[in-house]
């Protein structure tokens, strides 16, 4: 079953990348999950699941956060916040931890809860590189010396209150726009920064990100807020369809993931998860199940199955569990792995548990099977971990950055 892909849609400031023409082991992960925008990325030749085998290539510290690392043309992108009252943008060499160059500005850290700092995840593309801070600042950079081409204030351009944690969707380019979600969403022009659209709908805000795609020649946007997930067009944000799902302490906090060219919707949170149908007009539930609750993470789906984990952070109970895509039947479940996140590598599931451990396990409908694991960083760590042109990269949530390559 393939996925929707919002990557594709990726074309207002286009450069093209063939990946004909480009090693598998070179593609890169420039923006939140990944190339095709479903949490998989292409192995390649050089990915060896046996963790053992892997080096820390360098390592540095970034500053609190949660912003985890995009990856294109050789240059590695994360966001860190000082404590105090500087977020900073660092721009990597992606294979020495060189710093090319890094920006910095005033941006509160918000701490509730936890240690605060960025949420979102950098996007690159072509020459330019679209950040947003946890207080709301959106940026357009180039991507490879840092110039600026323009700041928008989110909170007055959308005329939202900041959200209790901040700022968390990361930005998606849409044709000649990029787009930003809390409660609202805001299309800004990629070029200028100015206001586009806004969606009408005043929701409550969630911490995910939004997902562009084609259903049916229209042009759409699946975005899930506190309350629940709203199908917008794309060309002015008009609201198509409306679905409620409601989570505990109204944070749902993972993106949707569009499937069967937008004939499904897969929505994930700390309460419940729900695969919904979707006709180009109106959204129904099509099974719900609470084996799978993803709290701020989202799974992987391969091969007819979900994998992700079940439980919250800060929690050893948690579970790594699979369960039927067609139906949400529960396949197996891994007690105690611990909170964390998962990525697909290949045919292969990457997993980062807070704890700082690495895992990696062969997916099948039938068993766990894991196949190693490798400690690398000390808590916490709730970051998404990324693979790119054969490296790992990975955080936690005092900054430190590592980057794992093989010999």
């Amino acid at each position: 079953m393939k996925l929707s892909t919002a990557a594709s849609k990726l074309v207002g400031l286009a450069f093209g990348i063939s990946l004909l023409s480009t090693p598998l082991w070179a593609v890169d992960w420039p923006h939140w999950l990944g190339p095709d925008g479903d949490n998989i990325t292409p192995a390649g030749e050089s990915f060896n699941p046996d963790l053992s085998k892997w080096n820390i290539a360098w390592k540095t510290n970034i500053g609190l956060g949660y912003s985890s690392v995009a990856v294109a043309d050789g240059r590695a992108y994360t966001l860190g916040h000082d404590g105090k009252s500087h977020e900073t943008i660092f721009c990597f060499d992606a294979a020495s931890g060189g710093l090319l160059w890094k920006y910095s500005y005033e941006a509160q850290l918000m701490p509730v809860m936890h240690p605060g700092g960025p949420n979102a995840t950098a996007t690159v593309l072509g020459n330019h590189l679209f950040t947003v801070s946890t207080d709301g600042q959106a940026f357009c950079f180039s991507a490879d010396h840092g110039e600026k081409i323009w700041r928008a204030d989110l909170v007055t351009v959308m005329g939202v209150k900041l959200p209790q944690w901040g700022f968390a969707s990361s930005p998606v380019v849409l044709g000649n726009n990029v787009l930003f979600s809390a409660g609202k969403v805001a299309a800004l022009d990629a070029a200028t920064g100015n206001l586009a659209w806004i969606s009408k709908g005043d929701y409550p805000p969630a911490y995910t990100t939004t997902v562009p795609f084609q259903s049916d020649g229209q042009s759409l946007i699946a975005a899930l807020d506190a309350n629940g997930l709203s199908i917008l067009s794309a060309k002015d944000g008009s609201e198509i369809a409306r679905h409620p799902f409601a989570s505990t302490f109204n944070l749902n906090a993972t993106t949707p993931f569009v499937l069967e060219q937008g004939k499904k919707v897969f929505i994930s949170g700390n309460a419940s998860s729900e695969m919904l149908g979707f006709d180009g007009h109106n959204l129904a539930n099509l099974w719900t199940s609470k084996d799978i609750k993803n709290s701020m993470n989202n799974s992987v789906i391969l091969d007819g199955a979900i994998y992700g984990i079940d439980g919250g952070q800060n929690n050893n109970n948690s579970r790594l569990v699979s369960v039927n895509l067609a139906d949400g039947k529960p396949n197996w479940a891994k007690p105690s792995f611990g909170f964390g996140n998962t990525i697909g590598v290949g045919s292969l599931i990457l997993a980062m548990n807070e704890s700082g451990e690495l895992v990696t396990i062969k997916p099948s409908p039938q068993a766990y099977n894991e196949i190693s694991r490798l400690q690398v960083l000390g808590k916490l760590c709730w970051t998404t971990p990324t693979y790119a042109g054969g490296r790992i990269y990975v955080r936690n949530d005092k900054g430190d950055v590592a980057c794992l390559s093989l010999p």
